[in-house]
């Protein structure tokens, strides 16, 4: 980040501009960076529609609709009222937790494809959507920012690992039988990056890659449809990057894979 370089910590350039990004504070606490994922099922649910009346869709600029347009607008702020309700869903612990989350994502496909259209075959097209809105937070649910991570045993990492894989392979299965390319190309490539994580030696910078292209995958797959979507994934993710910087002192989120070497068996 060009930030870093020219505005470097303790200069009064980064002072000044610390300031300045305080004062978004209150707009932070909606947790936008949450937005990435949230915006990505609610374009998925419109994305599914747009399939069955044109499977070769690509790069078109009319998709944006005003229903979209109110859709992502409120689709965040209801993320944020739900997860204020049910606070415990920022780490996947039991089966109860994932059900909430699964019913969560489809509500949200659901409205983005409008409720007009729901039919069986939306709910099946749709359920590959919603199992990678899962694993979006299954994988983030694993922890990799407390110190002792490299001291953690592989065997911990197994049961949540696998569960990922399984159900990417699922969703690539189920885009594969539905002649969907998106979902199933989302998640083969995907894929590698938590087989990678549970077949080689414990190393954060595994978990880090897995949660970078959890995110980045969907979202640059769905702007091939609606190219619209990068003019508000792009400055939200400068926006982040830069309070983040001047406000802790440190570049997030990022695509940087920051950590040593050093592996734990």
């Amino acid at each position: 980040m060009l930030a870093e370089k020219y505005i470097p910590q303790g200069s009064k350039g980064y002072q000044s501009l610390s300031n300045i990004f305080n004062s978004f504070d209150n707009f932070f606490s909606l947790n936008p960076e949450r937005w990435f994922g949230i915006w990505a099922i609610v374009v998925a649910g419109d994305n599914v529609v747009s399939h069955f009346n044109d499977r070769w869709m690509y790069w078109n600029w009319s998709s944006l609709s005003v229903y979209l347009c109110i859709l992502l607008i409120i689709a965040p702020l209801v993320d944020y009222f739900y997860n204020s309700k049910y606070s415990d869903l920022k780490k996947v612990r039991s089966v109860s937790q994932a059900g909430k989350i699964f019913i969560f994502g489809f509500m949200l496909f659901i409205i983005g494809a409008n409720p007009t259209s729901l039919s069986p075959d939306l709910i099946y097209f749709g359920l590959p959507y919603v199992l990678f809105f899962l694993v979006g937070h299954l994988t983030w649910g694993i922890s990799i920012n407390d110190e002792d991570f490299n001291l953690k045993s592989k065997k911990d990492m197994v049961i949540p690992l696998s569960i990922i894989i399984l159900f990417s392979l699922m969703v690539t299965i189920i885009g594969f039988v539905n002649d969907d390319p998106m979902i199933s190309t989302t998640a083969v490539v995907y894929l590698p990056f938590p087989l990678v994580a549970l077949c080689f030696p414990i190393a954060k910078r595994h978990f880090q890659r897995c949660r970078i292209y959890v995110v980045f995958i969907p979202t640059m797959f769905l702007s091939m449809r609606y190219p619209w979507l990068l003019v508000l994934l792009c400055p939200l993710f400068i926006f982040l990057r830069h309070y983040y910087y001047f406000t802790t002192g440190k570049a997030y989120p990022t695509f940087k894979v920051d950590q040593s070497d050093e592996n734990v068996v």
